[in-house]
């Protein structure tokens, strides 16, 4: 186990921007990409766990948290290679949350060197298609955001993916959803992107077979339903894949359930070392 060493904090010039990070502890290192609109906040209680027996390593995706906009085009797995190459890293341990889970798998695809296993949490697949329910959801959500206030736009975004589709906010759980809300409400006052990611071509959806390290899919049972079965797709297709669904999770399982999410991660990692 290795020891733990204080936190570190910075940016890291790359790309034509300024990635921010926080890293912690010593160890393999373990790389981890939250999800869209979020940032490193997401990650509080696994920079703290995952610190005592790893070197834990969180950024800000380009446009989010506080790595600004850059005008040129870009990738993400380029970004993400970028951070690691920027702390002195060749490989590393990924876990990806939802949008992150894509910059994950575009990683390990774009350069399987540098990617020593793989957790996709509440994953997403560029160009699977979206369940009835999260379409119509997501036209309320639009149109809150077109005409409502701020305050009710971050409300509706954490009913949808904090407290799950038709769940009911938990009380266990509300100062992590506090945490939501605050992210996602600092999401909205940045810059929007002026130019999207360049994806990785053949995209993720068609390669999953290529991916050769072990794999630990994790879905909550609260999500929506086209989560679910994409988590189901990525662990069939995925050679050295397993998959657990967690009963009392949405979307966000670091937060919403982060004791037993990090136990899992954990457990993993373990065996994907031996």
């Amino acid at each position: 186990m290795g020891k733990t060493s204080g936190r570190a904090a910075g940016f890291i010039e790359a790309n034509g921007t300024s990635f921010y990070y926080e890293a912690c502890g010593e160890g393999e290192p373990l790389l981890l990409i939250h999800g869209l609109n979020l940032d490193t906040r997401m990650w509080a209680e696994q920079l703290s766990a995952f610190s005592e027996r790893y070197r834990v390593i969180s950024f800000d995706l380009r446009g989010m948290g506080q790595t600004p906009n850059a005008e040129e085009p870009f990738t993400l797995y380029d970004d993400a290679r970028a951070v690691l190459q920027g702390l002195g890293i060749a490989a590393a341990h990924v876990v990806g949350h939802s949008f992150g889970s894509v910059v994950a798998q575009e990683l390990v695809l774009a350069y399987p060197e540098m990617v020593k296993s793989l957790v996709l949490v509440s994953p997403t697949l560029t160009g699977y298609p979206r369940s009835e329910r999260r379409m119509q959801d997501f036209a309320r959500f639009v149109e809150i955001y077109e005409t409502g206030t701020k305050e009710e736009t971050v409300e509706m975004s954490a009913r949808m993916w904090f407290d799950g589709p038709g769940q009911a906010a938990r009380d266990e759980s509300q100062q992590a959803r506090a945490k939501y809300l605050q992210m996602t409400a600092h999401a909205y006052d940045l810059p929007k992107l002026k130019n999207p990611p360049l994806w990785l071509a053949p995209p993720p959806i068609e390669r999953l077979e290529e991916i050769a390290v072990p794999t630990l899919v994790i879905a909550g049972q609260k999500d929506y339903e086209d989560f679910q079965k994409m988590a189901e797709e990525l662990e069939a297709r995925i050679p050295n894949a397993e998959k657990i669904l967690l009963p009392d999770s949405a979307h966000l399982p670091p937060m919403d359930q982060a004791p037993v999410f990090n136990r899992i991660v954990l457990s993993f990692l373990e065996q994907a070392r031996q």
